[in-house]
């Protein structure tokens, strides 16, 4: 079995590349903290030691996400920065004891100039590696742009309660670029330079092809998760920094680094498509993928079982219908605000706003054409079209009719 190394494999990103290592046929050795709840071997080490010879014997490859947060902190960009020196000497035992790879994970915001501690730390380290001897057939460096998916972790995290909170966000940045790429695809690349690196790469881009503007991503991210659009202000830095302090002060509010948001200030996009196509990533849509998590899919079954119980006049469902729907609404994900809290309780509302003129071009009534289909193929209780029934039927339309023109735009 091949053995590969990881350090920093509690975090976000190293949480599920144990994971997918593991599927691959990994034996994975955890140095320092282990993931949550996981069973892999795990050997006690700090930045700045060296792993023993015997545990670095027989490993395929060490892929290092490791980072001291404090010592940016305390030491910034400076050579005491144990950051700087600890990497090195990982990677220089890695080397010397014939391990043949060794992939360090950097970020896009690697440059000599970073406005931020972390991008100037990152491109020092990079410099380093690679002028190790042996480095040019054994070392990658990998920058990895803004990491989306998975759990709420990370700036992954940070950003999605943000953008959860309120729908209007005061933030700075929000013309800046920048690139984002899905967790999966991420770890996929680490674990392809582990074993198949690219040739004459020692610094691989792996992030979105694409560049969007910050405050394109974070509407995206409010349309994909709650539904909802979201209205950006944008911020000086100066006041953007001040406000990181004060959410030190606000109980049960996210916690705002000042480095994160002068990493923004500075980040610049990188092309990477050529890495990409070497490592045969291939970066799905962020909507799509944004649409398979678990905030999203509760949102979808909440939907799924209102617009189930609308269009069979008010019988309730099954599980089965409401998990069909509910799948087939995420594989033709759209940009309609989600549906109100009073139409999820009260689903007769939904007749305020379906649109006057149906149309399968329209989103909300293409879901509740497809609702109706399932409704036809599932044994569910439904009421008898009794003439009293039809006459208030109509009548309701009626009613309803200046509201379904006015709130039908609203759902397309």
């Amino acid at each position: 079995m091949k053995r590969l190394l990881i350090t920093g494999a509690s975090g976000y990103i190293g949480t599920r590349l144990v994971e997918l290592a593991i599927g691959k046929g990994y034996e994975v050795i955890a140095l320092g903290s282990p993931p949550p709840g996981s069973r892999i071997r795990t050997v006690p080490w700090r930045l700045g030691e060296a792993p023993a010879p015997e545990l670095l014997a027989g490993a395929k490859a060490v892929i290092h996400l490791g980072h001291a947060w404090s010592s940016d902190a305390q030491h910034g960009s400076g050579p005491d920065n144990i950051n700087l020196s600890g990497s090195e000497r990982l990677a220089g035992a890695v080397l010397e004891a014939g391990i043949p790879r060794f992939v360090y994970a950097s970020t896009t915001s690697s440059r000599a100039g970073a406005l931020n501690a972390y991008g100037r730390v990152k491109h020092a380290i990079e410099a380093r590696l690679q002028a190790l001897p042996g480095a040019a057939e054994g070392i990658s460096c990998a920058r990895v742009g803004l990491v989306y998916g998975g759990p709420g972790q990370g700036l992954f995290g940070l950003l999605s309660k943000l953008v959860s909170l309120t729908p209007v966000l005061p933030m700075i940045g929000l013309d800046r670029q920048v690139q984002p790429i899905h967790l999966d695809e991420v770890c996929a690349g680490l674990l392809r330079l582990a074993e198949e690196p690219p040739l004459h790469r020692p610094v691989v881009i792996l992030a979105g092809p694409e560049p969007v503007t910050f405050g394109s991503w974070l509407r995206l991210l409010r349309r994909a998760l709650a539904g909802k659009r979201l209205i950006l202000v944008p911020v000086p830095i100066p006041l953007a920094l001040l406000a990181c302090d004060l959410t030190r002060l606000i109980p049960f509010f996210p916690t705002v680094d000042r480095e994160r948001v002068l990493g923004l200030a500075g980040a610049a996009p990188m092309d990477s498509r050529a890495d990409l196509a070497l490592l045969s990533i291939e970066v799905a849509d962020p909507l799509a993928k944004l649409a398979e998590a678990p905030v999203a899919r509760r949102r979808r079954i909440g939907e799924a079982v209102a617009m189930l119980r609308y269009v069979s006049g008010g019988s309730a469902c099954s599980i089965g219908p409401v998990i069909r729907l509910a799948r087939v609404i995420a594989r033709t994900p759209g940009t309609r605000p989600a549906l109100p809290a009073l139409v999820l309780r009260w689903p007769g509302l939904l007749r305020l706003l379906e649109p006057w003129r149906p149309s399968m071009n329209h989103q909300l009534a293409r879901e509740l054409h497809l609702a109706a289909m399932v409704v036809e193929s599932e044994p569910m209780a439904r009421m008898p079209a009794a003439p009293a029934r039809v006459l208030k039927e109509l009548a309701q339309d009626a009613l309803a009719l200046p509201f379904r023109i006015l709130f039908g735009r609203i759902y397309a």
